[in-house]
C-alpha cells in the first residue's frame, strides 16, 4: 500500500536567535557517525525492548490498580475481583510527600558562594547577588508562563515512583510570533513580532523515549545516549524554520513517516481514556533520536549533539554541545539505587493481598446465600450449567436441599491476616511515617540554649522514611542546577525588572554562577533544609549576636585604654578576636551565611607604644600596680568591662573611710 503524500514545503527563514554551531568534520567523518548512531540506536533499542513492551505495561496496570482479568468465574461467576491499592497508595504517598518537602517553603533553592575569606564589604555583596538570584529562581519556578515547576515535577516523580527512574529534559526555547496590534489608516491590520518567551523550557520525557544503557551506574556516563522524539510534520518544520534541522535532510525524511497514528503503548493508554485513534496521514508521525555522544577528532574529544531518523538513516543536524561543562541536559530521578519502582518491588504483596481480600468476600458470600442441590435428572438443566451462591431452579417435588456452607470466623481470621499483610508491605515500601521528635532549637527559663528539637529532626532524617525522598530531592537540586546554568548562557532578556530585580545583580550573580563561583549547596537529607526550623534558629540566634556586639564592645574600649599594660592588652585583643571567630563559626554552623564576616566582621586593630612615652623606670615612675588590671575585670552583675580612670589612688575611688 502507497503511504500518503505529504506536504513538504518549507520556507528557509533564519531568525535572529541562539542557533547551535553545526561541526564541520567533513563528509567522510558524518558517515562515520551516521553508522555509528544507526548501530548503536538499533542496539539499544533491543536491549530496552523486553522492558517497553512487557514490563512497562504490567507496571502502570499495577500502579492504576487494575484487575490481571476483567471479570473472574472462580469459585463462581461474577466472584470478588477487587485490587488491593498498595503500591498506588505508596506511589502517591511519596509523591505527595516529595512535593510538600520542595515547595511547601520559600525559597525553592538555595545558592552559597564557595569561596575563601572575605572581606565584609565584599561578603555583602556576595550576599546580594545570591539572595537575588535565589529571588529570581523563586519567582520563575512558580510562575505558570515562565517555568512552571510544579506540574513537572509533580509528574516527574510520579513516574519515578511508578517505573523507578524518571527524566525532565531542559531545552532552550525562543519563541517569537506576529501579536496583532490594531488597524493601520488604510484599514489594514497591522502586526508587531514579539518575544512570547525565551530561555529554558522544562519537558516531561516517557520512559520509552530515553534509551539509556541499564548496564552504566551513573546516567550522566551513558555515551551515547539517544533520546525519540516523536514529532508532526508541523514540528519538523518549525525546526527546519528555526535553523535546527538541515532543510534537504528534512524534506528527504518528511517523505517516509514512521507510522500513521500513535504507537502501540500511546493508543493502550488512549482507549483506557475512550479516545479512538485513526490511521490518516494527517496522523503520520516520525521518530528522530536525539543523541548526545563524545567523538575524538584531530586528538580532541568532543561532545555532539546530533539529531537522526533511524528508518531513512538520515542525520538532520550535528551540533557542537553548547550547554555549559558539556552537560546533558536529561536530569533523571530514581526510587532506589537500582531503579525500581513500587509496582515492580510491591507486586507479590499487591497480588497476595487482593486474593485474601477476594477470597474473604467469596467467603462471606457463600456462607450468606449457601449452596442449593438439585435433581441431575432434571430436564430444566442445561448443559452450561454453572454453580452460583443460591441460585433457585425448578426440581421436582421433595428432591430440593439447601446447604449452609462455610464458617463465619473465616472471615475474621482472613481480615487480621490481610491486616498484617498490608503492614508488611508498607514496612517494605518504606513511605510510613518516621517516628520522631520534632521541633528546634530553644531556650529554657535561664537562658540556656537547647538543640534537642533539631537532633531529632535529623535523626527523623536519617530513618528509611527519607531515604525514599533523598533521591528525589537530590535530582530536584540537579534540575535547579541545570536551569541556572541554562539562563546563565542564553541570557535573561531583562526578566529581572519584571520580577522587581536589579538586573545588574542578577546578571552578575548568574557570571558567577556559570563561572562556578557560587554553588547549590546538596543537602537533600538534612534537617537544615526545613526552613521553618532555620527561621526560628536565627531569632535564637539574634539574642545572641546581640550579646556578643555588647561584651566585645566593652572589651574593645579596655583595649583602647592606654593606661592598662601593653602586655594585657594583647592578650584581651586575643580574647576578642578568638570570641569573633567563634560567633562566626557559629553563624556558619546555624547556615545563615557561608561568609560570616557578613554579619560578624573581623576585628582589625593594631596596638602601639603611645607617642612620647619614655621608659618609666628612668623617670624613677613605679609601674602601674596590679590592682589596675584588677579593676578592668568584669565585676559579678555587670555587663562589661569597665573603662578605667587615670590610676586607682585614693581620691579615684574606693570605699569611704
Amino acid at each position: 500500500m502507497a503511504a500518503p503524500a505529504v506536504t513538504t514545503s518549507i520556507e528557509d527563514v533564519k531568525p535572529d536567535s541562539f542557533e547551535p554551531c553545526t561541526i564541520e568534520f567533513g563528509a567522510d567523518v558524518e558517515k562515520e557517525i551516521n553508522r555509528f548512531l544507526e548501530r548503536h540506536i538499533n542496539s539499544r533499542i533491543a536491549q530496552l525492548r523486553n522492558i517497553h513492551t512487557s514490563n512497562l505495561p504490567k507496571w502502570k496496570r499495577i500502579a492504576e490498580g487494575r484487575p490481571l482479568q476483567k471479570s473472574r468465574s472462580f469459585p463462581f461467576e461474577g466472584a470478588s475481583n477487587l485490587v488491593h491499592q498498595t503500591a498506588g497508595e505508596a506511589i502517591d504517598d511519596l509523591a505527595a510527600r516529595v512535593l510538600q518537602l520542595t515547595w511547601m517553603t520559600s525559597p525553592i533553592v538555595l545558592y552559597r558562594y564557595f569561596t575563601g575569606k572575605v572581606k565584609q564589604e565584599q561578603a555583602q555583596i556576595f550576599s546580594e547577588r545570591a539572595k537575588t538570584l535565589m529571588q529570581f529562581m523563586d519567582y520563575a519556578a512558580y510562575d505558570p508562563r515562565e517555568l512552571n515547576l510544579y506540574p513537572r515535577e509533580n509528574k516527574w516523580w510520579y513516574d519515578g515512583a511508578v517505573c523507578g527512574r524518571s527524566w525532565l529534559i531542559v531545552a532552550p526555547e525562543s519563541r517569537i510570533e506576529a501579536v496583532y496590534t490594531g488597524y493601520n489608516n488604510k484599514k489594514k491590520a497591522t502586526f508587531e513580532n514579539k518575544t512570547l518567551y525565551e530561555g529554558p523550557k522544562v519537558i516531561n520525557a516517557d520512559y520509552e523515549d530515553i534509551l539509556y544503557d541499564p548496564n552504566v551506574k551513573v546516567f550522566e556516563e551513558t555515551d551515547p545516549l539517544p533520546r525519540r522524539c516523536t514529532l508532526t510534520v508541523r514540528k519538523i518544520r518549525e525546526r527546519v524554520f528555526n535553523g535546527t534541522y538541515r532543510k534537504e535532510d528534512a524534506e528527504e525524511v518528511l517523505k517516509h513517516p514512521d507510522r500513521y497514528g500513535p504507537t502501540d503503548v500511546k493508543k493502550r493508554e488512549n482507549q483506557k481514556k475512550g479516545v479512538v485513534d485513526t490511521t490518516d496521514d494527517t496522523m503520520a508521525e516520525w521518530d528522530i533520536y536525539e543523541t548526545y555522544f563524545s567523538w575524538w577528532h584531530n586528538k580532541k574529544k568532543h561532545r555532539l549533539i546530533a539529531w537522526y531518523h533511524l528508518a531513512t538513516k538520515k542525520i538532520l543536524n550535528c551540533v557542537y554541545n553548547f550547554i555549559p561543562d558539556n552537560q546533558i541536559p536529561i536530569v533523571e530521578t530514581r526510587l532506589t539505587v537500582e531503579g525500581r519502582g513500587f509496582p515492580d518491588i510491591l507486586e507479590h504483596y499487591q497480588e497476595e493481598i487482593s486474593t485474601a481480600k477476594n477470597q474473604r468476600n467469596d467467603t462471606i458470600t457463600v456462607s450468606m446465600w449457601g449452596i442449593n442441590t438439585v435433581d441431575p435428572q432434571n430436564k430444566n438443566l442445561g448443559p452450561n450449567f454453572r454453580l452460583a451462591p443460591n441460585v433457585f431452579l425448578p426440581v421436582k417435588k421433595d428432591q430440593f436441599m439447601h446447604y449452609d456452607v462455610g464458617n463465619a470466623a473465616f472471615a475474621g481470621l482472613s481480615l487480621q491476616n490481610e491486616q498484617a499483610m498490608i503492614m508488611q508491605s508498607k514496612e517494605r515500601a518504606g513511605v510510613g511515617p518516621a517516628i520522631s521528635g520534632a521541633g528546634a532549637g530553644g531556650t529554657n527559663k535561664k537562658g540556656a540554649y537547647s538543640a534537642m528539637g533539631t537532633l531529632s529532626v535529623v535523626q527523623d532524617g536519617n530513618s528509611r522514611n527519607d531515604h525514599r525522598t533523598s533521591d528525589f530531592r537530590h535530582s530536584h537540586v540537579a534540575l535547579m542546577s541545570l536551569l541556572t546554568d541554562f539562563y546563565g548562557f542564553l541570557g535573561l532578556g531583562r526578566k529581572g525588572n519584571s520580577f522587581g530585580l536589579d538586573d545588574d545583580v542578577l546578571e552578575k550573580a548568574l557570571d558567577d554562577y556559570v563561572t562556578r563561583k557560587m554553588r547549590i549547596p546538596t543537602r537533600a537529607a538534612s534537617a537544615s533544609l526545613n526552613r521553618e526550623i532555620s527561621k526560628q534558629n536565627q531569632i535564637i540566634l539574634k539574642q545572641a549576636h546581640s550579646a556578643y556586639v555588647k561584651e566585645i564592645s566593652s572589651q574593645l574600649q579596655a583595649v583602647m585604654n592606654e593606661t592598662l599594660p601593653m602586655d594585657y592588652r594583647k592578650w584581651l585583643l586575643g580574647v576578642v578576636k578568638s570570641s569573633t571567630m567563634l560567633m562566626q563559626q557559629i553563624f556558619k554552623d546555624f547556615q545563615v551565611s557561608d561568609n560570616p564576616m557578613e554579619y560578624v566582621p573581623d576585628i582589625e586593630i593594631k596596638l602601639a607604644e603611645p607617642e612620647g612615652k619614655q621608659n618609666a623606670a628612668a623617670q624613677g615612675q613605679q609601674p602601674q600596680p596590679i590592682s589596675a588590671m584588677a579593676s578592668a575585670l568584669q565585676r559579678p552583675g555587670e555587663g562589661g568591662i569597665p573603662v578605667l580612670g587615670g590610676g586607682m589612688d585614693g581620691t579615684a575611688g574606693g570605699p569611704a573611710r
